[in-house]
């Protein structure tokens, strides 16, 4: 391989989030629950994850959060015990 091909390759996705923190808005919808799970799966040295989250009229924060983790799309990192309380972070 010439040192130009490897100068330019793309680094994987989980190569690229290593290390790094990550703001998601919008975790509690559909989507931000299937990327917050996609991104526990692919990137495992990613090194936090922001939510920003408001509290609804009937759950607070908490709850919220308790409802993402018991989210059919979350039970693959939260069956396998992955820690995801010291990679997710709450911003209320």
């Amino acid at each position: 391989m010439s040192t130009m091909e490897t100068s330019s390759r793309i680094p994987t996705i989980g190569e690229y989030y290593a290390g790094k923190n990550i703001f998601l808005t919008g975790a509690s919808g559909f989507i931000g629950k299937v990327l917050i799970e996609k991104l526990l799966r692919s990137c495992p040295n990613v090194n936090k994850i922001f939510m920003l989250m408001r509290p609804k009229k009937s759950q607070d924060i908490d709850q919220r959060v308790e409802e993402i983790c018991k989210c059919p799309v979350s039970h693959h990192f939260v069956k396998k015990s992955i820690s995801i309380y010291c990679t997710l972070r709450m911003i209320g």
